[in-house]
């Protein structure tokens, strides 16, 4: 009998799953088209776990790409996505019918083999993999948030005195080797007459001053808008000043 290895990998060789819809193109960038292409928790840990099957509108679009690269070889994927819809809704429906019915039966396989890989995972593989997935989950929502901070203007922290001062510096180094320059510009700094470090603790202090006006004024714009949930914990705990009635 297969191991449960073997069957991951004859079924995802069957099967396919939506990155097999761009490979081979270079660019076709996977961040663009859709998440599928991402390594999962298993992929990171080396476990095979069986993919899900191509819906039968992907798998017309894996069938169409060698025709569509030959006529087309700079389209981007937005484009390529579009093309191929186009064409799904001009497809005769005895065939899409047909790939209905095939993709029933890749399903059928697919869940009899996803079963027997379940059932081959250790407790410990189990854990790995549930604990991996909450980083992972943790990760892409801290990534969703800063794209979010972006999206919306949020106001950058400054830069400190130490990081002002290598700023400053950086073009003066012909170092190549990152490591020998931070250590060369740390005792540089080390060394630096009080007067010349005021200097930049003053130029910090201004932007941070700056920054905090200005993340005020953004956080309120937020509240506004009703995205409490882009506006630091502690803003919100902060009580409104009240506004005292005046005494008729």
């Amino acid at each position: 009998m297969a191991s449960i290895t073997q069957l991951c990998r004859i079924g995802n060789s069957v099967i396919g799953g939506y990155k097999t819809v761009f490979q081979g193109r270079v660019n076709w960038q996977p961040s663009s088209v859709c998440n599928y292409t991402r390594k999962s928790a298993e992929q990171k840990l080396g476990i095979d776990k069986p993919k899900r099957p191509l819906s039968p509108f992907f798998k017309f679009m894996t069938q169409m790409r060698p025709a569509l690269l030959a006529k087309q070889p700079g389209i981007s994927a937005k484009e390529a996505i579009a093309w191929s819809s186009k064409h799904w809704q001009q497809l005769d429906a005895e065939t899409k019918a047909q790939m209905a019915k095939e993709y029933e039966k890749d399903r059928e396989d697919y869940k009899k083999i996803k079963a027997i890989y379940e059932a081959s995972l250790t407790d410990q593989q189990k854990i790995e993999i549930k604990q991996l997935k909450e980083e992972m989950a943790e990760a892409k929502e801290k990534r969703k948030i800063k794209a979010e901070y972006k999206e919306m203007g949020r106001p950058k922290k400054p830069m400190s005195s130490y990081f002002l001062f290598m700023q400053s510096r950086k073009e003066t180094f012909q170092v190549k080797n990152l490591k020998e320059l931070q250590e060369k510009l740390k005792k540089e700094w080390s060394s630096l007459p009080a007067a010349e470090k005021v200097k930049f603790e003053k130029q910090a202090q201004d932007l941070l001053a700056k920054y905090k006006k200005d993340m005020e004024t953004w956080e309120l714009k937020m509240i506004s808008l009703g995205r409490s949930d882009l506006v630091r914990s502690k803003t919100l705990r902060e009580p409104k000043p009240r506004i005292q009635k005046t005494k008729q």
